[in-house]
């Protein structure tokens, strides 16, 4: 890599003495100064934790300015790190922003065996499984929840939790430090065997009182006697951080929700996406539920929107997706997984929220599992039909050819990569053999414009692109997992991406090999970088 870099940079003075001008790419993402960090990383200090095999390093990554400098600064979830004894524990690694991007100084390592952190690491806790950030307590400093859906309660199995590390002006800190559950005092429902509390998180505004508020996704919630139904947690920020008061339980038996009443295995609350859809003072709540049946068409997929009002989330106007909805793209077919991944953003520059919808499972064609992701466009009165979109690596113009078992779709994350008034949609392809390396993984990149995402300008990465950092290898998942956020300050969202299938070779001992220890890759916005002759 380091030769690579420098044969670029020798063309770059050349031209420049010629009188030529060079730009590397256009606006949006590079390969300029990508970098590749994971738990042997170099540098001064070291990452915090131990690198292990099966850690997992990148299951789930989340940004947020922790420490109130401007600098949006990066939490990875590392759910089967070993905290002891305790296999499967889970942990959390905090890098912080700098001018000059993402900086191993002052990382931290996060996890509850940590000194200070409400409950203690045990065997399949998977502490760090999902992650979101939000300023739960009114100051200038971003806070971070952190699921732990294996978390046990006493003696209940596997119902899970929700931890809350709030920012301060050195990062995040234990002080003052929550543990939420379905038992918690005040806390609406009760926590039962395989709930998986914390499995899915999204933060939004949906009272508009100015402090966020912290939506929690339970699939395993069983609705009376309807197994593995689902629900939804809200708990809502105070001036003191995430409070009990006022929180709500919502599944498809909640009075007059669009959906047609709870059904087994609906997996309701397993993916989650906050958002103004509607342009109003309160953010909106998607809810992904993948599991549902939509006519004959088992496991199709659906979404539910709850909009957001004074008093918070209600059931008023409230709608259901899928892809039978009136004059919605392509048709909803036996396991498609609608609504697994969902992400909210503004992509056509109006002053309502989108939404991206991931069908990881979607068929193309004849093409088993290729995957795809629909688009609804936000509107006065919410999320409409009008000028949907249905993208797949077979629509024209898209980089890169569908290919059975692809997954697109399965991660997505929304971000201003080339700082447009438009933002862009990662999509992660986790299962996408690169050649004959299967299951390496690859990101799709889709630019926003005044008409909503396009094909132009898209861009396809993976760990073989030119001036990538490592290369691509059997079962690394690149793109399983995908946050966007400006790590070092230069006016262009960055992205991470997830790669938790790593293999990590041990520096002290060249010949052993970590497999599945996990890794990111981070790859930084640009607005064109020109060098010419003076």
């Amino acid at each position: 890599m380091k030769t690579r870099g420098l044969h670029i940079l020798s063309v770059m003075i050349l031209m420049g003495l010629l009188g030529m001008t060079f730009t590397v790419g256009g606006g949006g993402l590079s390969y300029m100064d990508n970098i590749l960090w994971h738990q042997d990383s170099p540098g001064s200090p070291n990452i915090e934790g131990t690198y292990e095999t099966l850690d997992h390093f990148g299951w789930a990554v989340a940004s947020g300015d922790f420490n109130g400098d401007g600098i949006a600064d990066l939490a990875v979830g590392v759910p089967h790190e070993a905290i002891g004894a305790a296999g499967f524990a889970g942990a959390v690694n905090i890098l912080y922003g700098t001018n000059d991007g993402l900086s191993s100084p002052g990382n931290q390592g996060w996890h509850q065996d940590s000194p200070g952190i409400e409950g203690g690491s045990e065997a399949l806790d998977r502490f760090g499984s999902a992650l979101a950030t939000g300023y739960f307590n009114d100051d200038q400093y971003a806070d971070l929840a952190v699921g732990v859906p294996g978390e046990d309660i006493g003696a209940i199995n596997e119902a899970g939790a929700v931890h809350i590390l709030y920012g301060t002006k050195n990062g995040l800190s234990a002080t003052g430090n929550q543990m939420w559950y379905q038992d918690s005092p005040g806390i609406e429902g009760g926590s039962e065997a395989d709930d998986r509390f914390g499995s899915a998180l999204a933060v939004g505004d949906f009272n508009d009182d100015r402090i966020d508020d912290l939506a929690v996704g339970v699939p395993g919630e069983d609705i009376g006697a309807t197994n593995e139904a689902g629900a939804v947690h809200i708990l809502y920020g105070t001036k003191n951080g995430l409070s009990a008061t006022g929180n709500q339980l919502w599944d498809q038996d909640s009075l007059v929700i669009e959906g047609g009443g709870s059904q087994e295995r609906d997996w309701f609350g397993s993916a989650l996406a906050a958002g103004n859809f509607d342009g109003d003072r309160y953010d909106d709540l998607a809810v992904g539920v993948p599991g549902e049946d939509v006519g004959a068409a088992h496991g199709a997929g659906a979404v539910n929107i709850l909009y957001g009002g004074s008093t918070g989330l209600s059931a008023a106007a409230n709608q259901l997706w899928h892809q039978d909805s009136p004059d919605i793209e392509g048709g909803s077919e036996n396991f498609d997984q609608f609504g697994t991944p969902l992400a909210a953003g503004n992509f056509n520059g109006d002053r309502y929220d989108d939404l991206a919808v991931g069908v990881p499972s979607e068929a193309i064609g004849d093409t088993y599992k290729a995957g795809a992701v629909h688009i609804l466009y936000g509107g006065v009165a919410g999320l409409s039909a009008a000028g949907d979109q249905l993208w797949s690596q077979g629509s024209p113009g898209t980089e890169g050819a569908y290919e059975a078992g692809d997954l697109f779709g399965w991660a997505l994350a929304a971000g201003n990569f080339d700082d447009d008034r438009y933002d862009d949609l990662a999509v992660g392809v986790p299962s996408e053999a690169i050649g004959a390396i299967d299951k390496a993984g690859a990101v799709h990149i889709l630019y926003g414009t005044k008409n909503g995402l396009s094909s132009t300008g898209d861009q396809l990465w993976y760990q073989d692109s030119w001036g990538i950092e490592d290369a691509s290898e059997d079962g690394d998942w690149f793109g399983s997992a995908l946050a966007a956020g400006n790590f070092n300050d230069d006016g262009y969202d960055d992205l991470d991406v997830g790669v938790p299938g790593e293999d990590i070779l041990w520096r002290d001992y060249q010949d052993v090999l970590m497999l599945e220890a996990g890794a990111v890759h981070i790859l930084y916005g640009k607005g064109g970088a020109r060098v010419k002759s003076r």
